[in-house]
């Protein structure tokens, strides 16, 4: 009896452990909304950013309040509250922009470029215009910056590279911004692997692990106390540090000692 006693406060530990950022209330019936607008989940209304919401991504309003709504984000599980205003009525869409951003147009052309862009990472509902056009809310992109969401063919190595020089943003995992994890969570969705959003569960949950004489290959990841990179080749890695950059692995033991090597599936 005493046995299975300390079990269930091991359990009920292990959920408290995560239950600011990927838990939910089960006796909740959720409104499903979209993101009109980008906007941070923070942990409190005036709190910590925990994560982001990308515009076009669903959001799952389990609470609304006058400024916000507390909800759970069913594409990082992240949990809390968004601004109401970014909020609107669900709708469908098919593709997420696959380049660091895609510029909106005014028409099928590249002369009349609007003054706003998408950030990698929000979804959006195309519509072929041409062979090399597509129709969103708003306006006309390349297709080329687009994927189709069910795609899963990619390589992640491709998306994380094209975020170099993007600033670091904290709860960031878009074109705008990316936090350590962030960048690997926003990489390998494209891929069509969505892994954890943070990096301590990433690091214990993604792929397969690496003991520490593996030798290392292309979309390793190497994960520290409190950072994470991702290898382009064996002897160059691609992490978010004051921007996303490229460095030798060897530049990388500013970071301390390794927790854990990671092979995504």
């Amino acid at each position: 009896m005493l046995d299975s006693r300390i079990d269930a406060v091991r359990r009920d530990l292990a959920d408290i452990r995560l239950a600011d950022r990927v838990f939910a209330p089960h006796y909740a019936v959720p409104a499903r909304r979209s993101i009109g607008t980008a906007t941070a989940i923070l942990d409190a209304p005036d709190g910590k950013i925990v994560s982001q919401a990308l515009a076009g991504e669903p959001f799952d309003v389990l609470e609304f309040t006058s400024a916000h709504g507390w909800g759970r984000s069913p594409i990082d599980g992240s949990v809390g509250f968004v601004l109401r205003d970014a909020l609107t009525d669900a709708y469908a869409t098919s593709h997420v922009v696959c380049a660091a951003k895609a510029v909106v147009h005014a028409d099928r052309s590249l002369d009349r470029a609007l003054p706003y862009a998408l950030p990698m990472g929000s979804r959006v509902a195309a519509v072929p215009a041409n062979d090399e056009w597509a129709e969103v809310d708003g306006g006309y992109v390349l297709r080329s910056m687009l994927l189709p969401l069910d795609d899963e063919t990619s390589d992640p190595v491709v998306y994380a590279t094209l975020l170099q020089r993007v600033p670091v943003l904290p709860g960031g995992r878009s074109g705008d911004g990316v936090d350590a994890a962030g960048l690997i969570f926003l990489a390998l969705s494209l891929a069509g692997s969505p892994p954890p959003r943070f990096l301590d569960l990433q690091a214990e949950a993604i792929g397969t692990p690496l003991a520490a004489g593996d030798p290392l290959r292309r979309g390793d990841l190497i994960y520290f106390n409190d950072h994470v990179a991702m290898l382009v080749d064996s002897d160059t890695a691609i992490h978010a540090d004051d921007v996303v950059r490229c460095e030798p692995v060897a530049a990388l033991d500013r970071f301390g000692p390794i927790r854990a090597r990671r092979r995504p599936a």
